[in-house]
This record gives structure tokens, sequence and C-alpha cells, in this order.
């Protein structure tokens, strides 16, 4: 990407994705995809995990991760960790859709509220 005055870039990467199941489907995914997504919360360059589901389109979920590393090393170190696999192995074969994309987040654009933090997990002590 190249730096321009009014894009500063921010050291990590964000991933932002969409998977689309049946909603007949719903408990399963969403089954296999909390073990995968707590693993992935405990890893200590993962700043950043939100899940979210459509109101108006059941068995449509978005997500963003933010790590505190690149892409390179997403895609040659962390992608690569066995407990993914068991997500995979089982949610593959629900998915109607999966759209993926990778960002570089802006310094100085980035805002959150206490009250956001609400319900979250806070402390990586405190998955489960």
């Amino acid at each position: 990407m190249t730096n321009t005055p009014l894009i500063p870039s921010h050291q990590g990467v964000t991933h932002a994705g969409t998977i689309k199941v049946d909603s007949a489907d719903i408990d399963k995914f969403l089954d296999a995809f909390r073990t995968c997504w707590l693993a992935v919360c405990k890893e200590p360059e993962c700043v950043y995990f939100d899940v979210f589901h459509s109101q108006i389109d059941p068995g449509l979920f978005h997500f963003v991760e933010v790590w505190t590393k690149d892409n390179d090393w997403f895609m040659e170190v962390q992608i690569k960790k066995e407990y993914y696999k068991p997500y995979w192995d089982i949610t593959r074969p629900l998915w109607v859709n999966r759209d993926l994309h990778v960002y570089d987040r802006l310094s100085g654009y980035n805002f959150v509220d206490d009250s956001y933090l609400e319900g979250s997990v806070r402390v990586r002590g405190d998955l489960h």
C-alpha cells in the first residue's frame, strides 16, 4: 500500500469477513466457530475479534479481527495453527458463501466507547 499523508497506516493487519450458512446450520456453525474463536482470542497478537449476526438474514455472520502483525506473518504463522483444522472441517461444508478482506488500520481513526465493551471479554484469562 502506498502511504499518503491522509492515510497513515497502523502496524498490523485487520481481516473482515462474511460467512453465510443456512439458518438450519447456525448452531452447528457457532459450536465449531466458538472453539476456534476462543483459541484465536488467546493469541497475544490478536488484539480485537468481534463477531456479528444479521438481524434480517439469519445465518449471515460478519467478523472483524485485528492483529499486531502484518498479513505475511498471519499467512505464514497464524493461519497454520492446528486449531483451525477442526473449524474448517466442520464449517466449510456449511458455507453458502464466504467473503474475506484484508485492511490496514488507519492511525488516528480508531474509536471505541467504554459502553461498547460492556459484556465483552476484556482479559484473555476471562475466555471460556
